[in-house]
């Protein structure tokens, strides 16, 4: 199953973006813990898009694209920006970084998702998940 579609750089928008996936999510069954992941880490690299990479510019917009299957599930994000060096991004965990008040998102997507990559550009990321599957109780 995939889906792509476009957002306009507008902070406002990333909600009804990331409703979009977790429908998806949902139909798959997938496991709670793995839909608060993805809901996190698409939120992050949605902000990350419309903030650094399209500078608020509503003019721009964000593509997003997602391929599932059963037991996985991939999402790209890709701004119009000129792209940065992912090699660079500080390490939030170096003492000299705890009290930054910015600089978590890609941390946080890279610890959460099994897979994140990068286009050579950086105004494209890749990240993927595998999923667990929701166990049905019988009552």
């Amino acid at each position: 199953m995939n889906k792509k579609f476009f957002i306009p750089s507008d902070l406002k928008r990333i909600r009804q973006a990331v409703d979009e996936i977790i429908i998806l999510l949902r139909g798959l069954h997938a496991d709670e813990s793995d839909t608060f992941d993805i809901r996190l880490c698409l939120e992050e690299a949605l902000i990350n898009a419309i903030k650094y990479g399209n500078k608020f510019d509503k003019n721009l917009d964000v593509l997003v694209e997602c391929s599932c299957s059963e037991n996985k599930i991939s999402i790209s994000v890709q701004d119009k920006g000129k792209g940065f060096d992912y090699s660079k991004i500080p390490d939030p965990t170096k003492e000299e970084n705890l009290l930054v008040g910015h600089g978590r998102g890609v941390f946080l997507i890279k610890h959460l998702m099994d897979e994140l990559r990068f286009n050579e550009k950086g105004n494209r990321l890749t990240m993927t998940k595998y999923l667990k599957r929701k166990i049905f109780k019988r009552v």
